[in-house]
């Protein structure tokens, strides 16, 4: 269990990061931590950050990732800056350096912190929905919605990070291959749960799933690209012949 003790680090300034590895950073932090009888929260923790002239500033680890991915999720990871990361977040290049150790791990935890949120928010909407198919309805919908005058083009985080470089990147396909494995299963649970009640009507549980799956991908690629509600309602309207 991690102690609840807050420990206060000494992070260095960014000119000094620049001569010192992250790694080394971060290992003399846990290491002072740990000789006054402190443990690093991973979650919040205060931090000595030099950019403020040696306030101690609270940093909240889960707050950060999400404004990380804000960042990632609107402009991908090539085009973000540490910069804009510093913005986003309100903390200075030396602090995100030694809580994250790089861009790429920031990348990793925020498309992780999206994975998380999509499964959660799709299991609520398969506990509240009335039947499996409505279910399905409701999901299918709400992606056309994102098209609307009031929804966010910035497609799906995951899918998004997998046209970008799943394949060269073996972490950002391993979180992409256990995102649509985990929707799979809660399709699949949804449609054999909707056969056995005669709201469904598929033949292979299995193999629709996998088409629902592939059917919201690329919805959310075609709201990104600009494609009208009209036309991803149409879509959504065809998937639903096949539940």
């Amino acid at each position: 269990m991690v102690s609840r003790s807050l420990a206060r680090v000494s992070v260095p300034s960014t000119h000094s990061a620049t001569r010192q590895p992250v790694a080394a950073a971060r290992d003399a932090a846990a290491r002072d931590a740990s000789a006054r009888g402190l443990a690093l929260r991973t979650d919040r923790f205060y931090i000595l950050d030099m950019t403020t002239l040696g306030r101690p500033i609270e940093y909240d680890r889960e707050r950060t990732i999400k404004s990380a991915l804000g960042v990632f999720w609107r402009q991908g990871y090539e085009a973000t800056s540490m910069t804009d990361l510093c913005r986003e977040t309100g903390l200075s290049k030396s602090t995100l350096y030694a809580v994250f150790g790089d861009k790429r791990r920031m990348f990793l935890d925020a498309i992780q912190e999206y994975s998380n949120g999509m499964l959660d928010e799709l299991h609520q909407r398969y506990r509240a929905a009335a039947s499996p198919v409505a279910f399905f309805h409701d999901v299918l919908h709400s992606v056309a919605r994102e098209a609307g005058p009031d929804g966010e083009r910035h497609g799906c985080l995951v899918m998004n990070s997998a046209t970008e470089f799943a394949q060269s990147d073996r972490d950002v396909a391993r979180i992409v291959r256990r995102t649509l494995d985990q929707m799979t299963a809660l399709f699949e649970d949804a449609l054999v749960r909707g056969t056995r009640q005669g709201v469904a009507r598929t033949k292979s549980s299995r193999v629709t799933a996998v088409f629902l799956v592939s059917t919201i991908a690329g919805m959310k690629t075609m709201v990104k690209a600009g494609r009208s509600q009209q036309e991803l309602e149409a879509l959504a309207d065809i998937a639903m012949q096949h539940v």
